[in-house]
């Protein structure tokens, strides 16, 4: 593929109209890649696409049209599941000690690697006091770069929960990864705040977690009553929900409230699985959660506890995503890096899925159109169709045949968001800062 510096300065102003010439198309639905296919992109959507066979020019002096010689052409990637402030911390309470101004540093530079790593969109699930809604509208003002945000405040989980770190004679007062909330009345109140902030989406914490100091995975933390609070005040005010569920009574109060999206679901039994089915939410089983304390704990040196869980997770996970998928329950893709794997390897994530027993196209949907329907925005990205938004890599090679390829930044070449050049090796090539 031949680009010179100069077209490579017309895609990043993304004013004209751009076609894809002789390209291999991943649509991420799951249709069949069209070998030899074009796609022409304007003011920012794809206008068309198709088999190069059916390719007329239109008549239009100011397209540019761009032979990619074979490249994939697939959608921007999709992480569900992101924490931009993590920043390496091997404790929850590691992080509730980080400040706020470095958690927006922090937040600010990994937006960057995950674009570079062909993230075009992420959901951040977790954020320090509101920097997950700072650092999206930076990014959509054109300050800083970064992926599309679709943005949570702090966990919100009760007293002994996920986001309760600190020791019982100590009292939080602000900032930190979760709020501490009990009874109906005070999530009501802390969901209104939230939404009051500039939230796109809340985050609940119904279950314990491995690395908390009080509560195991297998724990419920939250009543049912109170996952249904939060869930239908946040759908009220036309907000989505995800939900920490690791254990089993987690996972049906998510979905029996109608969560958009249950996130990890390490224990899913028959009701569980039924639920699912029956109902509209996705998955979001985040294996890189599991797979990266078991590979990394020794050597990060992580506390017994965490590690001990995950071991006896393990089984549990792999079987509980083996049988969503078996079931035809939708899964979505979320790395939930950046303490263990650093964040732009979020592809990772993809490999994972196949290593569950999803099939390489199903992996990809994952991270592509099925990411976009647990965001709710399936019009409006995570495919090449007409009309949606033109956030698309050009990529060196084959992703169906090895989906490792899209952890290898040197094979993504070029990253569109909104049809407009931002990231890719050929980008860096000549912006390289």
């Amino acid at each position: 593929m031949e680009l010179a510096e100069h077209r490579i300065r017309e895609l990043r102003d993304g004013q004209n109209p751009l076609v894809f010439l002789h390209g291999r198309i991943i649509d991420g639905l799951g249709a069949d890649p069209i070998d030899d296919g074009f796609i022409i992109i304007r003011d920012g959507k794809v206008a068309a696409l198709g088999a190069m066979s059916n390719y007329q020019r239109p008549v239009d002096d100011s397209l540019l049209e761009v032979d990619v010689a074979g490249r994939t052409l697939m959608p921007g990637l999709i992480d569900c599941h992101a924490h931009l402030v993590y920043n390496g911390f091997t404790t929850l309470d590691a992080l509730d000690r980080c400040s706020i101004e470095t958690a927006t540093i922090n937040a600010v530079l990994n937006a960057r690697k995950v674009l570079r790593a062909g993230y075009t969109t992420i959901r951040d699930v977790g954020t320090v006091a509101n920097v997950a809604v700072a650092v999206r509208d930076a990014i959509a003002e054109g300050k800083v770069p970064g992926p599309r945000i679709v943005a949570s405040g702090q966990i919100i989980g009760p007293t002994g929960g996920l986001g309760d770190t600190l020791p019982p004679h100590w009292q939080r007062t602000s900032g930190g990864l979760g709020v501490l909330v009990d009874g109906v009345d005070d999530i009501l109140k802390t969901v209104r705040r939230q939404i009051r902030g500039g939230v796109d989406n809340i985050k609940l914490a119904a279950s314990g977690v491995e690395v908390g100091p009080y509560a195991y995975t297998w724990m419920t933390t939250m009543r049912e009553d109170e996952v249904t609070c939060a869930v239908h005040e946040a759908h009220r005010w036309g907000r989505t929900t995800a939900v920490h569920c690791q254990s089993y009574d987690a996972v049906k109060f998510a979905l029996r409230a109608g969560s958009d999206t249950i996130e990890h679901a390490t224990r899913l039994d028959d009701e569980g699985l039924h639920l699912f089915t029956s109902g509209d939410s996705v998955l979001v089983p985040t294996m890189c959660t599991l797979f990266s304390v078991l590979e990394l704990g020794e050597s990060l040196n992580l506390k017994p506890k965490q590690r001990e869980e995950m071991e006896v997770n393990e089984p549990l996970w792999r079987q509980s995503v083996a049988d969503a998928y078996a079931a035809g329950v939708p899964i979505a893709a979320g790395g939930d890096l950046g303490n263990r794997y650093p964040h732009g390897t979020n592809a990772r994530e993809i490999r994972h899925l196949m290593t569950a027993g999803l099939t390489a196209m199903d992996a990809v949907r994952a991270a592509t159109g099925v990411a976009a329907r647990a965001l709710r925005r399936e019009t409006t990205i995570g495919a090449l169709e007409v009309g949606r938004i033109a956030d698309v890599l050009v990529l060196d090679g084959d992703p169906l045949s090895n989906v490792d390829l899209l952890q290898d930044h040197a094979r993504i070449e070029l990253v569109l968001k909104s049809g407009q050049l931002v990231a890719g090796q050929r980008f860096d090539a000549v912006f390289p800062n």
